[in-house]
């Protein structure tokens, strides 16, 4: 068994750190008894989870959603922070928070994290309230989700608060809808003929490809016959145009344009966006 030397112990201890915009804050590791009886909290996450959302109206924020996808990620983090005795956002031998929450299929686009330690939620929760980062994460309006995992381990709670800006989880036929049904709406308010669109399978394939290259590229689009202009470009909203984009569209598209959507992985968003490439005729 490893030996631990005592550690003191006080009616409300806490540390609490925070990753804001996928920012890693410094962690602080405080080592407990390495045999503690750790159960799960369903109840007291409830309870955290309508202390924040309190915060939040009193604030004049919307609510946020309560979502279970992201209190998985939270729940596994904390369970790690217990079984290493170690109070981290990142323990060893553990992704980053922007993967963990990719792993259990959360796209997003903004993501935070709080975590806390104490023998009482409700003080944990004011002193996260007292500390300004983790105030911004709680009261952060680029949020709208958030996933919550309590751990109690003897008369101690590990706290881990999630918080993400989730986007829709669109099927591909979906994401294309929306992509076009942007084209055709930028189009409209500029008073301008919707421009037709022309089927261009090969496309797709390349706006995966860039995901793959992770960078974009719109020069093999532009040779492809027929062609005058190509626009690439990714996104985590695409409803958001380019403002590149956006000029060409001020004008009428007499001869058409086509458009191929992908949703993917990249070394720099390892957490996924969408890689779109268009030509214009």
């Amino acid at each position: 068994m490893r030996s631990l030397s005592p550690q003191p112990r006080c009616a409300s201890l806490i540390t609490a750190l925070t990753r804001i915009g996928c920012v890693l804050f410094v962690a602080f590791i405080l080592a407990y008894g390495a045999y503690a009886q750790q159960t799960s909290d369903a109840g007291s996450e409830q309870r955290l989870f309508a202390l924040i959302n309190q915060e939040r109206v009193k604030a004049g924020l919307p609510p946020l959603l309560y979502d279970e996808r992201l209190s998985l990620a939270a729940r596994k983090h904390t369970e790690f922070m217990v079984h290493e005795d170690s109070l981290s956002h990142q323990l060893d031998g553990e992704e980053p928070l922007q993967l963990r929450v990719s792993d259990e299929h959360v796209r997003c686009d903004h993501d935070g994290e709080n975590i806390a330690l104490d023998s009482d939620l409700e003080v944990a929760h004011s002193m996260l309230m007292q500390s300004p980062h983790h105030r911004d994460n709680i009261l952060g309006p680029q949020f709208n989700a958030v996933g919550i995992g309590i751990v109690k381990s003897d008369e101690l709670i590990y706290v881990t608060e999630d918080f993400a800006h989730v986007l829709p989880d669109y099927s591909e036929l979906e994401a294309d809808t929306v992509a076009q049904r942007a084209i055709d709406e930028y189009a409209k308010s500029q008073a301008v003929p919707v421009p037709v669109r022309k089927p261009r399978p090969q496309l797709k394939q390349m706006a995966c490809d860039m995901a793959l290259d992770d960078q974009l590229a719109s020069q093999k689009a532009g040779t492809l016959p027929g062609v005058s202009t190509a626009v690439a470009w990714n996104a985590s909203d695409l409803e958001k145009l380019p403002s590149n984009l956006k000029r060409l569209l001020a004008q009428p598209l007499i001869s058409g344009y086509s458009l191929g959507v992908c949703f993917a992985p990249s070394v720099t968003h390892p957490g996924g966006l969408y890689w779109l490439v268009m030509v214009i005729y």
